[in-house]
């Protein structure tokens, strides 16, 4: 099937099983996983290169039709037959992270690669492509596939590996397919949005969040708005290495200074992505809960993507809810002033840690993460509730140093039973439904996964109330 590529020649897609029918087909597939696998982009992921060459062999023997999450879940992850896939994501994430694998891959050593191995969003079953190399008359010719005798090649799986993700991810084609999993995502919650109060919604439930200090923002008093984060601001801000102030942000100027100097490539690439608003695909779950803490009956609740937020809605009495740190959703840095657990970056690690401005006994002064996103390693979170300075309504901020912490955040904010948990963990009144307060979240993070989410220290905020 031949298709025209960004490189301005034909793109050819081969039939996997068909090339292996050949030794020559086959030992052109090995060269190039091969090529792949040893390279930098997988260097340290065991578990991903073991996914890629699974997927492959799988369909150079003509069996496409195994390549579904549950029988990769068994056969190479050793999953239970019985397992639950809505649970354990392992196929989906490490699928995920192949793919941004392999654009970092073709992004750097493999950018001459004639042959290309990709794993279409949406499913399991790779493809194998040639994009012909420009000849002196400017055509692309299709070489036949060699016929070169092969060694006998046997996969050996090792479903213990560690994931060992890194923190470093490809920029040039992986959010494509992503934008397309966040618009459903958003999609799945707004339509969520539109019947919350008349299904999906106990009495039970709002009776049993009301002393929650939040509980007030969902009582339907004052209209919601969450302001969601901003995925291709943190992305811009990776590639470049630059960061992105407020105030240029609320100028809606969103490339940091000094990015006219990077290669037009990329340049163009940040440019394009800039195109529309999107939200990340963490937060469609997050406002679906958050929407099942709104009293039955209520609709008072608007979505906004951070880049359509203007400092002149911060100036209202009705509450707000904003996601994300400051480095996917700069608006949040505003209210550094009234908090005491606040976001900074390092600038040598990439990476954002959490600062405790007033540290109590036996609290640290910096909080620092070992995982960036969809990375195994430990997190940190920050759940921060206050008024809004000079209006009467709340501010509610779900933060983490990565969308894992984010959504970690979120889901206690959403479950009565988490909340009592963290009650008793702060040792806090059971009545908080008038207090600011900050809750400072660590958590471990398991290829891209929140688990084992604990609280580190709580603090009342004197200057907030």
């Amino acid at each position: 099937m031949e298709a025209a590529s960004e490189f301005g020649h034909a793109s050819t897609t081969w039939d996997i099983a068909e090339v292996a029918r050949t030794p020559g087909g086959k030992t052109l597939l090995k060269r190039y996983l091969n090529e792949i696998v040893d390279g930098p982009a997988f260097k340290g992921s065991s578990r991903s290169a073991q996914f890629l060459e699974y997927i492959l062999w799988q369909s150079a023997a003509g069996k496409m039709a195994d390549l579904k999450e549950r029988t990769i879940g068994i056969e190479l992850f050793g999953r239970s037959p019985a397992y639950d896939t809505g649970e354990d994501a392992i196929v989906r994430v490490t699928a995920s992270d192949v793919r941004k694998r392999l654009v970092q891959h073709y992004s750097g050593v493999g950018i001459a690669s004639e042959f290309r191995i990709s794993v279409p969003p949406g499913g399991y079953v790779p493809e194998f492509i040639r994009i012909p190399r420009a000849s002196a008359d400017g055509l692309g010719h299709e070489p036949a596939i060699p016929d070169i005798p092969l060694e006998p090649y046997e996969l050996q799986l090792d479903p213990s590996a560690s994931p060992g993700y890194g923190p470093s991810f490809g920029w040039k084609y992986w959010i494509l397919p992503i934008l397309g999993i966040v618009s459903l995502t958003v999609g799945i919650a707004l339509s969520y949005l539109n019947h919350a109060g008349q299904a999906g919604v106990t009495e039970k439930r709002v009776r049993g969040s009301i002393a929650a200090p939040w509980a007030s923002l969902f009582d339907g008093s004052y209209r919601v708005l969450i302001v969601a984060t901003d995925p291709n601001i943190e992305e811009i801000q990776r590639i470049s290495r630059k960061s992105l102030s407020l105030s240029d942000y609320a100028n809606q100027s969103y490339l940091p200074p000094g990015t006219s100097e990077l290669p037009s490539a990329q340049l163009a690439f940040m440019k394009d992505i800039l195109r529309g608003d999107k939200i990340s695909s963490f937060d469609g779950s997050i406002i679906a809960n958050l929407a099942s803490l709104m009293k039955p009956g209520q609709n008072r609740l608007l979505v906004k993507a951070a880049r359509d937020f203007r400092v002149k809605d911060i100036q209202t009495d009705e509450n707000l809810v904003f996601l994300g740190s400051p480095r996917s959703n700069p608006w949040t840095s505003m209210f550094d002033s009234v908090l005491d657990f606040q976001f900074a970056f390092d600038s040598q690690s990439q990476r954002e840690f959490v600062r405790n401005v007033h540290p109590g006994t036996g609290e640290s002064s910096e909080y620092i993460p070992t995982a960036g996103g969809f990375d195994t390693g430990e997190s940190f979170a920050i759940i921060s509730l206050f008024h809004n300075p000079g209006n009467r309504g709340w501010v509610l901020i779900l933060a983490g140093a990565s969308g894992e912490g984010t959504e970690a955040a979120g889901n206690i904010v959403a479950d009565p039973t988490r909340w009592a948990a963290v009650l008793q963990s702060c040792h806090l009144t059971q009545d908080t439904s008038r207090q600011s307060l900050q809750i400072l979240l660590h958590l471990e993070t398991v290829a891209g996964s929140p688990s084992m989410v604990n609280t580190v220290a709580c603090h009342l905020l004197v200057s907030g109330t």
